[in-house]
């Protein structure tokens, strides 16, 4: 086995010609440094602190609760999707599993348009959260029939945008 330095040694040199201008090589090596560093920032994804998120949730709670609202709009069906992300998927493993974000959305207009979304108060109000890295653990409370039901339901960001919603309740 060859000792560490000696690998080295077994690369090719790679030699420029001695006529290439040394500033045209510092040009090109800062054009390939700022084309990779512009390429690894747009890669990068802002992660939100603890209070940032939990205002997120605020928002999408907000947003989904006007939605169920009597007077609706497909506006209120936009306002709420413009904060997922394009990959974003709900699942609620007892009423069917995964749902992509079209499937969704193409679910909140049918109701909508079938008049489904009668309600004159906001359905959800949180109760408690729980902010981790990039999701966050919300109970929210609904009356139903006249009881009082606790939902489970976490919410997972990428950036400032909601890529998945998993609901925890039957």
């Amino acid at each position: 086995m060859l000792p560490y330095a000696a690998l080295f040694d077994t690369v090719p040199k790679i030699t420029i010609q001695k006529t290439m201008n040394s500033n045209i090589m510092k040009q090109i090596l800062l054009g390939v440094l700022v084309l990779f560093s512009t390429l690894v920032s747009a890669s990068q994804v802002e992660n939100l602190a603890k209070e940032q998120l939990q205002e997120r949730v605020h928002v999408i709670n907000t947003l989904q609760n006007a939605i169920l609202m009597k007077d609706s709009k497909v506006a209120d069906v936009d306002a709420l999707f413009a904060n997922f992300t394009d990959d974003f998927e709900y699942v609620h493993e007892v009423y069917g599993g995964t749902y992509s974000r079209q499937h969704l959305y193409d679910n909140y207009v049918k109701f909508l348009h079938a008049g489904n979304y009668k309600r004159t108060t906001p359905r959800y109000k949180i109760m408690t959260m729980l902010a981790g890295h990039n999701a966050v653990a919300v109970e929210r409370q609904q009356m139903l029939d006249g009881k009082l039901e606790s939902h489970l339901s976490v919410f997972e960001f990428k950036g400032r945008k909601i890529s998945k919603i998993i609901e925890y309740w039957q």
